[in-house]
């Protein structure tokens, strides 16, 4: 049997699909760094840009790998949360 988080965080398993606006902090950073590789790859010969290339690919597996991490790690710890909340529940009624 397959982790249901870790597929859900894959986005094997989705609620809805995400978005961000065109104005938003997230999509001037996005352009910086699309910007900041056309001009990087624009002075790089073939060797460098495939150097280039397989750095690019690895960054890109280690943060969808830590990313997975937080959130199972993050899914885990709210759901420890919530056991406590209804192990607790008792002292809230009266």
């Amino acid at each position: 049997m397959k982790n249901i988080l870790e597929e859900f965080a894959k986005g094997n398993i989705t609620t809805q699909p995400r978005h961000f606006k065109r104005d938003s902090h997230y999509a001037g950073v996005l352009q910086q760094v699309a910007d900041s590789e056309e001009k990087l790859l624009a002075v790089l010969d073939e060797a460098q840009k495939k150097l280039f290339q397989a750095f690019c690919k690895a960054q890109l597996e280690l943060d969808d790998l830590s990313n997975i991490d937080r959130f199972t790690y993050g899914y885990r710890l709210g759901s420890l949360m919530m056991m406590e909340v209804f192990n607790g529940k008792d002292d809230l009624m009266m």
